[in-house]
C-alpha cells in the first residue's frame, strides 16, 4: 500500500475578530475611523492521506483539508498535484479529494477493509507523511500498535462529536 500513501498539504484561511472589539461594540463612530475589527488570516497546515480509487480519489481527514482553499497531494515519488475537496464530514472526520491527473493518467489505489470486522487486541499498522517528509524520503513512515477499543465516542474541540470510532496507540 506504500504507494498509494499520500502527503497533503493544505493553505486555509481563517477568520479572527480583534480581541478589543468588545470595548467599543458595534459603534459606527469607531467603525469609521478603525474599520472592520475581523481580520483573515493564511494559514498552512499538513497531514496524511491515501488514494482510493485509479481515478485520484484520495481520503483524508477533514480537520486536515475540510477548510482548506488550496490542496497539493504529493506522491511517495515526489509528483505533485492539485486536488479539490468533493465532500467532508465532521461527524466521522472524513474529507474526500479528488486529484487532478494527467490525461489518460491512473493511480495506484488501496482495497478498503471492513471496520465492522476489526478486533479488539488486533495488531495495526499506520502509514503516513508525518511534518511534509515526502520531500526528502520517498517512502511512508510506518508505526504499529493494536486495536485497543471500538466505538468510541468522544466530544472535542470546535463543537465536534466524533461516533464510533476505533480506538488504537498506532
Amino acid at each position: 500500500v506504500s504507494p498509494t500513501v499520500v502527503g497533503i498539504n493544505v493553505i486555509e484561511v481563517r477568520e479572527y475578530r480583534d480581541p478589543f472589539a468588545n470595548f467599543f461594540g458595534n459603534d459606527p463612530f469607531f467603525n469609521q475611523f478603525f474599520g472592520s475589527r475581523n481580520y483573515k488570516q493564511e494559514v498552512k497546515g499538513l497531514g496524511s492521506g491515501f488514494i482510493i480509487s485509479q481515478d485520484g480519489y484520495v481520503i483524508t481527514n477533514d480537520h486536515v483539508a475540510g477548510n482548506a482553499k488550496e490542496i497539493t497531494v504529493t506522491m511517495t515519488n515526489g509528483k505533485k498535484y492539485n486536488a479539490a475537496i468533493i465532500g467532508t464530514d465532521l461527524v466521522t472526520d472524513i474529507c474526500l479529494l479528488k486529484l487532478t491527473p494527467e490525461k489518460g493518467e491512473t493511480f495506484p489505489f488501496v482495497k478498503l477493509g471492513n471496520s465492522d470486522d476489526v478486533l479488539i487486541g488486533e495488531w495495526v499498522i499506520a502509514l503516513g507523511n508525518p511534518f511534509g517528509l515526502f520531500d526528502n524520503i520517498d517512502k511512508p513512515i510506518v508505526t504499529v500498535g493494536v486495536v485497543s477499543a471500538k466505538g468510541m465516542n468522544l466530544s472535542v474541540e470546535n463543537n465536534r462529536s466524533y461516533r464510533g470510532l476505533i480506538q488504537t496507540d498506532a
